[in-house]
């Protein structure tokens, strides 16, 4: 993981293209249902970047 969990939730929070995955994709078992986090989100590949490139702006303002 790239960043602490708290960060990736911090990070979804403020992301305003935020999707949650859903399905067999989700994988809520590592967040929970209900939390925004970079970890649930569609645009977060699985090597843990943001497909968008949105995630270093957003984590540098934090």
């Amino acid at each position: 993981m790239r960043s602490s969990e708290k960060v990736y939730n911090k990070v979804a929070e403020r992301c305003s293209a935020y999707d949650k995955k859903s399905g067999k994709d989700s994988l809520s078992n590592m967040t929970s249902d209900s939390a925004k986090s970079c970890l649930n989100c569609k645009h977060f590949a699985s090597d843990e970047h943001c497909k968008l490139d949105l995630y270093d702006d957003i984590a540098k303002n934090l």
